[in-house]
């Protein structure tokens, strides 16, 4: 059995308490939360990682959120050569992320910091259709999405950014989860273009990326954390010779057949239950990264785009970190 602490906002607690309790193999045996509330999470509370390593057996970190927002829950678990699971981003300077990137790399910890949008039955089919050869050489790859949103367990992903007080960086941390799909779909991100603006009601980011390998993918993020705004995605790829795509309706056909809801993925079935699954059975079978942090792109990018937002210009990212 292993046992896992989980650490973040009370409601991106709750997701990940009620999904590890699903699992075979998994316990939750603490949780680290800066929240009042009164919602329940089985397992003791403790003020800190560090306290939580000190008193209970401890396998496995999952910080349920962006892992920059936790940083002290990343530095103790990789102190203690304990792996930790985050959202990307884990970092959102050059500074932090070498820290995280040596930490991991020199002791017995590592990180696991995917976006759970890779577990998604619906980015699956379109990477396949991708690798098929369905579009060609890829051209422009699009996302546009609205965040967070009230939809139940369909929103865990945005839960842990709610956390996160700066809106340039919740806005990257939405971005991020977009990235890694695009980086496992087409290749690495070499250059970032962002621009963020803060509204009354809600906040906007347009980011442009160039693919290392050509083509270049485009995010445009809205994430209004005060007035939750109706569920909206659309996602584009367009190629040399051929086109893909799904939106918010899409996604909402899967649910519905016929104006009949149908049975969907129980909780630790859907993308974020599978991205934790993966997590325990690495921690079962000692399944470390080569190097220590996987994957490290989105973070990279991430660096960049703050950088970008605050200077206006375009940045290109660190061929290795230093």
């Amino acid at each position: 059995m292993e046992g896992i602490v989980v650490v973040g906002h009370d409601a991106a607690v709750q997701a990940h308490a009620t999904r590890y309790a699903r699992l075979d193999g998994a316990a939750v045996r603490g949780v680290v939360t800066g929240g009042d509330s009164d919602q329940t999470v089985d397992g003791l509370r403790y003020e800190s990682v560090a306290d939580a390593l000190a008193e209970t057996d401890v396998d496995g970190v999952d910080v349920c959120g962006p892992g920059f927002a936790h940083p002290g829950a990343l530095t103790g678990a990789l102190d203690a050569g304990v792996p930790v699971r985050c959202d990307p981003p884990f970092a959102l300077s050059e500074s932090r992320f070498d820290d995280v990137v040596s930490l991991a790399s020199d002791g017995d910890g590592w990180v696991a910091a995917h976006s759970p949008h890779r577990f998604s039955r619906l980015y699956e089919q379109l990477r396949s259709a991708v690798e098929a050869g369905s579009i060609g050489d890829v051209g422009v790859a699009r996302v546009k999405r609205t965040a967070p949103f009230d939809a139940g367990d369909w929103n865990a992903s945005y839960d842990g950014v709610r956390a996160v007080e700066s809106f340039e960086d919740a806005l990257c941390a939405v971005v991020a989860h977009d990235v890694d799909v695009f980086e496992w779909t087409f290749g690495p991100v070499e250059r970032a273009f962002a621009r963020a603006r803060e509204g009354d009601r809600c906040d906007h980011v347009h980011a442009v990326l160039a693919f290392r390998e050509g083509g270049r993918g485009t995010v445009e993020t809205t994430w209004c954390a005060d007035s939750p705004p109706a569920p909206r995605v659309e996602v584009e790829y367009s190629g040399s010779h051929g086109r893909l795509d799904f939106d918010d309706g899409d996604v909402s056909s899967t649910l519905h057949a016929a104006g009949t809801p149908v049975d969907v993925d129980p909780p630790e079935d859907d993308c974020r239950g599978r991205c934790l699954h993966q997590f325990v059975e690495s921690l079962r079978g000692g399944d470390r990264p080569p190097a220590g942090v996987e994957p490290t792109g989105p973070s990279r990018v991430a660096v960049a785009m703050r950088r970008s937002i605050a200077a206006g210009e375009p940045r290109t990212l660190a061929e290795a970190s230093r």
